[in-house]
């Protein structure tokens, strides 16, 4: 079944900018716990040359990490991307997860989200990896 991306976030417009990360595995339910309660203190904390982005953020599929912020409040500054970026690698190294493999995406199969790497995957129905914007991710990022 094709999954509903048009819930995700709706307190955000659709030309909010989205940065994906995708897990070299799925997190067990502990490591996902821990995850979003770091993911709330980055996101309540996030800012821009010392103003609060309005962002979110959420894990799904226990696997693939979802940030947005809606750049009309506020754009997010080179200083507030690297932040997030060591936040995405804070927590891989706590989790002993890679996040920045580039060359997966997670592929449908029956009703399971697979790993797989996108040469492979482009020819099936997959997540993907090229979403820049809220309303992409929402319509397009589900491909087949």
């Amino acid at each position: 079944m094709q999954p509903n991306f048009n819930t995700l976030f709706p307190a955000l417009p659709d030309d909010s900018r989205v940065w994906l990360y995708l897990a070299d595995r799925p997190m067990d339910k502990s490591e996902e716990e821990w995850f979003n309660a770091e993911l709330g203190l980055f996101l309540n904390s996030w800012s821009a040359h010392n103003k609060q982005l309005q962002c979110d953020g959420v894990v799904l599929f226990s696997q693939y990490i979802v940030l947005v912020v809606n750049e009309g409040f506020e754009k997010a500054s080179g200083c507030s991307i690297d932040s997030s970026t060591h936040f995405m690698k804070k927590a891989g190294t706590a989790l002993n997860i890679d996040f920045f493999n580039r060359l997966f995406v997670l592929q449908l199969e029956g009703d399971s989200w697979i790993r797989k790497p996108y040469s492979i995957a482009k020819t099936g129905t997959f997540l993907t990896p090229f979403i820049q914007t809220l309303g992409e991710l929402k319509n397009q990022w589900f491909q087949s």
